[in-house]
C-alpha cells in the first residue's frame, strides 16, 4: 500500500509541480489549496505525510501541523515557505523537514523518501 501524503499550498503552480513530481513515485497524493479544506481532509482521512506552505490566505501551515500531530503524532510534517528570512523563520519544533523555495526538487524528493522508510 503506497504511502499517503497531503500536499497545501495556495499557489496552483505549486500545487502542479507537486503533482508531476509524485506522479512518478510511489505514493498516493491528495491536494488542497487552502486551511479550510486540508484541515476536512486531515479529520476525515489518515496521511503518513503532510506537505504544507507557510502562509496560506486563510491562515498558517503550522495550524495544520499541530492538527495533523493532534491526529497522528508519528505522522510526518515538512513546512515548506517563501517568505521566511533568517530572523523570521517559524518554529521548526516538531517538523521532519524544511524547506525555502525554491527547493532544490532532488534533495526534497530524497527527504520525503527518508520520512517514509
Amino acid at each position: 500500500m503506497p504511502a499517503k501524503i497531503l500536499v497545501t499550498d495556495d499557489d496552483a503552480a505549486m500545487l502542479k509541480l507537486y503533482k508531476r513530481l509524485f506522479a512518478e513515485a510511489d505514493y498516493s497524493v491528495t491536494l488542497a489549496a487552502s486551511v479550510a479544506e486540508a484541515s476536512t481532509l486531515i479529520t476525515t482521512n489518515t496521511y503518513d505525510l503532510l506537505i504544507t506552505d507557510y502562509e496560506l490566505q486563510d491562515g498558517k501551515g503550522t495550524d495544520l501541523i499541530a492538527l495533523f500531530k493532534e491526529k497522528r503524532a508519528k505522522a510526518k510534517t515538512f513546512l515548506v515557505t517563501g517568505s521566511a528570512t533568517v530572523d523570521n523563520r517559524p518554529p521548526h519544533a516538531g517538523l521532519d523537514g524544511y524547506f525555502e523555495k525554491p527547493f532544490n526538487v532532488q534533495a526534497f524528493m530524497a527527504a520525503v523518501q527518508q520520512a517514509l522508510s
